[in-house]
């Protein structure tokens, strides 16, 4: 049987799910710039982190306390695109075991992986279509356009 992961409050509030007035405040205010950039992550993944990083802060989704989860994030991609690059070639996807038989290249297999990886944290960040659809930003608050509509009102009920 698979369990049902809990959605943070936070997460349900931009998704305009309804909250209990108890757990409205949506958790700690956490303040949204970009997180140092790890040391040890490779160049490619710092890449990545310098251009999706300031769109995702730029939106409301990424805070300075993300730092760990989307580091693994861009050491994932950064990974994943090495992996493809060792795929190129239709022969590598197969190896041949001691007995002679075709199997799945380990290569395949780790990319395979790190694309289970990648989609998972992704949704984290709402970078996935299915993430971003329950996702909503608020929007501007309205200004009033004509005021109170009881305060020039003759026949409005008065309260003395």
């Amino acid at each position: 049987m698979t369990t049902r992961h809990k959605v943070p409050v936070q997460a349900r509030v931009l998704a305009g799910e309804s909250v209990r007035s108890d757990r409205a405040d949506h958790g700690a205010a956490v303040p949204l710039e970009l997180p140092p950039c790890p040391s040890w992550l490779p160049k490619a993944a710092k890449k990545h982190w310098q251009t999706l990083g300031p769109e995702l802060v730029r939106v409301g989704l990424l805070s300075a306390l993300d730092g760990d989860v989307f580091a693994m994030h861009c050491d994932n991609v950064a990974r994943y695109a090495e992996v493809c690059e060792k795929l190129e070639q239709i022969s590598s996807w197969t190896a041949v075991t001691p007995n002679g038989f075709e199997v799945q290249s380990a290569w395949l297999q780790v990319r395979n992986r790190l694309q289970e990886m990648i989609i998972k944290t992704a949704r984290e960040f709402g970078l996935t279509p299915s993430a971003r659809s329950s996702i909503k930003q608020p929007s501007p608050a309205q200004g009033d356009l004509f005021g109170d509509p009881t305060a020039d009102d003759p026949f409005a009920p008065r309260v003395s």
